[in-house]
């Protein structure tokens, strides 16, 4: 079985309600005194991302495409590049590109194992009258 790709013909994420959260496999056990007891539950941990954008009519065409055909409507495992890191030059600690010996700047490459969270994809216009339409869904980044 090969994994399908998230479209690469679609636009990353908005910024603003882009919010990525680390799974929590921890399990906490409240003592008769003292602080409680917090230990490892799981060993592996889905982190959650809300994932929102902004499609043209023919870029929701696509996304249509890919959720019900390609995903089965978000059974199926996908690939994605890291929305907030892939394709951004790596930097040195004042912030200066890295660059090769030719002068191109390194870039970061990280590639996300995903599912689609409990939240489905939504759609609704982006503004009134307008002919854009806003994608709102989420997105469980594996381990």
């Amino acid at each position: 079985m090969s994994l399908v790709w998230y479209p690469a013909e679609l636009p990353r994420p908005e910024r603003g309600p882009f919010q990525y959260a680390r799974g929590d496999g921890r399990t906490r056990r409240a003592e008769d005194a003292g602080p409680p007891n917090v230990r490892r539950r799981f060993s592996a941990v889905a982190d959650m991302v809300n994932f929102s954008t902004v499609l043209t009519r023919a870029q929701l065409a696509r996304f249509d495409r890919w959720f019900t055909e390609e995903i089965k409507q978000g059974t199926k495992p996908f690939l994605m590049p890291a929305p907030d890191t892939d394709g951004l030059p790596l930097l040195t600690d004042d912030g200066t590109p890295l660059t090769t010996e030719d002068g191109t700047p390194i870039l970061i490459a990280e590639t996300w194992l995903c599912l689609l969270g409990q939240q489905l994809p939504t759609r609704a216009p982006s503004s009134p009258g307008s002919v854009q339409w806003r994608v709102t869904f989420e997105i469980a980044v594996m381990p």
